[in-house]
């Protein structure tokens, strides 16, 4: 809430009496006749009565924001871990339950209508990209949307709502997390993210979300962390050039900088039929447990897009351009030679527990939802190397065990630091209003369930260690993914779809590598893994 006093005091005056909130709730005093005593001036002369905020002076706009969120900005501008040479003396001279009452008032209020025009041309595209998709594959930059959700209404007290925010005021924290003149985001997020961002996306960005209608932000219950980064290791198994036997890649097909098969922009599409089934298996990668089409099939919150990112195209994160080509293979899961829909399937069963879906099973090999992730699957590999099982960024990127191996306690200090901030402290993920999944959950009744391959403490070590947190890849230690991982499969979730009624021939016959801890290591509660899975009582399970 900065604003310069003098200018504050003079609108004060005029505004006072305009404003229908006053001292009908808690906090409106705060809000509208400030406290003069303590020398803290009214927030309604810099945000105006309907705490709009003031787009000329870049004054944010505060109503409808997540009262968490605004406290915390408070209580930083107080303790100096947010800098602005009037909010410290102001915030510092406000307690606890001021704090609390003036953001809880604002976040009452309805969020005012957006006054900005939306941007055109070059200068949407831009936005748009960075909005909805990010720039995983050049920066590791995620969506601007993965963090503040699909319609740019915020989580909880960490992720702001940014819709119908003044561009100017957007702009100005991007520029000031750029130059390190603001550094209160968790884990440093934003820092790395500002950081890689030209003034031109920023401008884009800001011009984008200043025109956007806002709503309610999500709630959230999250925990606050401390991040340190480290440097980012060079992902080694570079691949360039032609590939054996199989000739030059198509023209434009060629490996980029990073070495990795590069699939065929989002914008290529065609306007055909067949472009229309790769668009709708794009949107079901993405929302897979929400999307009209392929929901029925998914008895909890997953999606496939939260194991495969930046939409099954980031190489060394199971991109779908190698598995295609990977496909037919024997796999020792199944004891058999898969084809590639049989494979969608086994996904289906394990990662998305389709068993509790209101369909009961997968989606059959000629379903919709199959044809449209197929169609997407095939587009995005145009251009690779068929047959070649060796193509480099497949998969997850093997990490090697450490020496002190893998614990749960230890992962636990792991997990309240450094993940659950997003995923939170019961580990149950984050939906917003619609059912979408923002952050995945990882383990209860929701999450995939003890036949996914996920479970496996080697692959979700590799997955977090390369890929998490979101922005951030490669910065946590290998011993932190290792213990990350043992933590949060060392919870309950859905059964095996294989169990036969037997926990320890279960687990002998399918879980014994030293990687899973099903009908092994007991949970929290005292029980072995795998003996009370976790499941959603009859009135939440999937319609």
């Amino acid at each position: 809430m900065p604003f310069r006093f003098s200018r504050c005091i003079t609108l004060t005056l005029l505004m006072v009496s305009a404003s229908s909130w006053a001292d009908t709730t808690p906090g409106s005093s705060v809000a509208n006749q400030g406290i003069p005593e303590k020398g803290v001036a009214p927030c309604m002369s810099c945000h105006g009565p309907d705490g709009a905020g003031m787009a000329p002076t870049a004054y944010p706009r505060i109503a409808g924001m997540n009262a968490g969120y605004i406290a915390r900005q408070l209580k930083n501008f107080r303790a100096g871990a947010r800098s602005n040479p009037v909010m410290m003396p102001m915030a510092k001279n406000l307690s606890d339950k001021d704090i609390e009452a003036v953001s809880a008032y604002y976040a009452a209020m309805p969020i005012p209508a957006p006054a900005a025009q939306p941007p055109s041309g070059d200068t949407e595209k831009i936005a748009n990209d960075l909005v909805q998709w990010g720039d995983w594959s050049g920066r590791t930059l995620p969506a601007c949307a993965q963090c503040h959700a699909a319609d740019g209404n915020g989580i909880g007290a960490f992720f702001p709502g940014i819709t119908a925010q003044h561009a100017g005021y957007i702009k100005a924290q991007l520029l000031a997390w750029k130059a390190g003149a603001r550094s209160n985001d968790p884990l440093g997020l934003m820092k790395s993210i500002a950081d890689q961002l030209t003034e031109k996306e920023i401008d884009a960005v800001a011009a984008y979300y200043a025109a956007q209608a806002g709503a309610k932000p999500i709630p959230a219950h999250n925990t606050a962390a401390v991040f340190i980064d480290t440097p980012k290791e060079k992902a080694d198994d570079v691949h360039s050039g032609d590939v054996h036997q199989q000739g030059a890649p198509p023209a434009g097909r060629k490996p980029g900088e990073s070495g990795y098969f590069q699939s065929p922009l989002r914008d290529a599409i065609a306007e055909t039929p067949f472009g229309d089934a790769v668009r709708q298996g794009q949107a079901i990668f993405q929302d897979t447990n929400t999307h009209a089409v392929s929901s029925r099939y998914v008895g909890n919150d997953q999606a496939c897009g939260n194991c495969h990112i930046d939409a099954g195209r980031l190489a060394l994160s199971a991109p779908l351009w190698a598995a295609w080509v990977d496909y037919p293979a024997y796999r020792s899961k199944t004891g058999k030679v898969n084809t590639f829909i049989e494979r969608i399937q086994g996904c289906f069963t394990y990662s998305m527990n389709a068993q509790a879906s209101s369909a009961g099973g997968v989606p059959a090999a000629d379903s919709e939802t199959m044809v449209s992730l197929t169609a997407y699957s095939f587009w995005l590999a145009k251009g690779a190397p068929t047959g070649d099982t060796h193509l480099p960024g497949r998969g997850y990127q093997r990490l090697e065990e450490t020496k002190q191996g893998f614990d749960p306690q230890r992962g636990a200090a792991v997990y309240a630091a450094k993940c659950a901030l997003c995923h939170g402290k019961n580990g149950a993920g984050v939906t917003d209003a619609d059912g979408h999944t923002l952050f995945p959950p990882l383990w209860g009744a929701e999450s995939y369930n003890w036949g996914a391959g996920m479970h496996k403490i080697d692959t979700a070590a590799a997955f977090i260690k390369h890929n998490m947190p979101l922005g951030l890849r490669e910065s946590l230690s290998d011993q932190e993914a290792w213990d990350v991982a043992a933590y949060m499969n060392s919870h309950e979730r859905p059964q095996d779809p294989r169990f036969a009624g037997d926990l320890q021939q279960t687990a002998k016959k399918f879980h014994a590598s030293k990687f899973s801890l099903y009908g092994k290591h007991k949970s929290a509660k005292g029980f072995i893994l795998g003996e009370h899975p976790a499941t959603a009582p009859k009135s939440q399970q999937k319609q």
